[in-house]
């Protein structure tokens, strides 16, 4: 995995483009990690569940 390189622009209303997560949301995306919250959100304040973070993890792994 690395460093997130996304080629993708993924956009979200609450993820600005210039901001440091930009590129890694961006990458998790295009990589099938997440998909947001919906609504055209990301909620990069949100705090994730037990459950949230073991899917992610699963979804890395493929």
């Amino acid at each position: 995995m690395g460093q997130p390189s996304a080629t993708d622009k993924v956009s979200f209303a609450d993820v600005p483009a210039g901001s440091y997560y930009a590129q890694a949301v961006n990458w998790a995306v295009e990589s099938g990690i997440t998909q947001g919250v919906g609504g055209n959100r990301f909620d990069p304040n949100a705090t994730c569940t037990r459950a949230q973070i073991a899917a992610f993890l699963a979804r890395s792994m493929k």
